[in-house]
């Protein structure tokens, strides 16, 4: 079925309701020693107060071997109302010092595999202006995954570098653009990069907001009005905080104080309809 495929099942894209693009509920990372996401009871805190604040839907980028928790974002789910998209898939190869295991056919088994189950999407990740070969490895088993589902591929750019290289990467390997959903590129504030992606058919995944280490939110709100006002509207922008540790933002900082900066209109398409589809399947 046409739909987008939550923790608890798949529901109808007009059901997702409003969303927050990236998020982490469960994360544990070497790259992060002692700012591990694993407390059931305040994951459901901090979900709870994303819904309290206007939110009806979040998309869950932790992949394999980082803590996800998969029967934990169902509780969560349960006790929230939030529905939870979960991806599949590995981060850049950082995150991992041991490696992880599988050739790209063993890889895109199991992420098939996973997204017959509970898992919603495939994440993956390069590199600061590079693609290692685990990283190829992981995109390579990914572009295999979504030919088998049509699942969306979530990929993570350090510091919003290699957006149109990763893009054309996927796109060889037979992943059409619209099922592609580019992060971090609000670090490097490039409107005219943006267009070009969102020319192309990709995603752009606006998702430091109140991460003001990174930048003021006005520089957000600006990046969006150049983008979209090339695209007759809120052309494929989507939003997020990539909430990754204890000390961030507020887990509803999105909802509470982004999002009435924005015009209504504007918010109903980054928040509901382009979530809607750019998750479907």
């Amino acid at each position: 079925m046409l739909g987008v495929h939550t923790v608890r099942g798949p529901i109808a894209p007009k059901e997702l309701g409003p969303c927050s693009a990236h998020e982490h509920v469960f994360l544990a990372t070497p790259l992060l020693p002692g700012e591990e996401l694993d407390d059931l009871d305040a994951a459901v805190e901090d979900v709870g107060a994303l819904r309290a604040a206007g939110a009806a839907a979040l998309v869950e980028w932790t992949p394999l071997g980082l803590g996800r928790d998969l029967d934990g974002l169902v509780a969560v789910s349960r006790a929230t109302g939030v529905h939870i998209v979960a991806c599949t898939g590995l981060h850049r190869e950082a995150h991992y010092p041991d490696g992880f295991p599988g050739t790209v056919e063993e890889l895109a088994d199991r992420f098939t595999a996973e997204l017959a189950d509970r898992c919603g999407a495939i994440k993956t990740g390069a590199g600061y202006h590079r693609i290692s070969e685990f990283e190829r490895r992981t995109f390579e088993a990914a572009a295999a995954a979504h030919a088998a589902t049509g699942a969306p591929i979530c990929v993570h750019t350090e510091q919003g570098t290699l957006g149109p290289e990763l893009l054309e990467l996927l796109t060889g390997l037979g992943v059409p653009a619209s099922r592609i959903v580019l992060a971090h590129l609000d670090r490097n504030p490039d409107p005219g990069l943006h267009r070009e992606l969102a020319t192309a058919g990709a995603w752009l995944c606006y998702d430091r907001i109140g991460r003001i280490k990174y930048g003021p939110d006005s520089e957000i709100l600006d990046l969006i009005e150049q983008v979209a006002a090339e695209l007759n509207g809120a052309g494929r922008i989507l939003l997020g905080t990539d909430y990754a540790h204890r000390g961030e933002a507020p887990f509803d900082y999105l909802f509470r104080r982004f999002v009435p900066r924005l015009e209504p209109e504007l918010a109903q398409r980054l928040l509901v309809e382009n979530p809607a589809a750019a998750f479907a399947w």
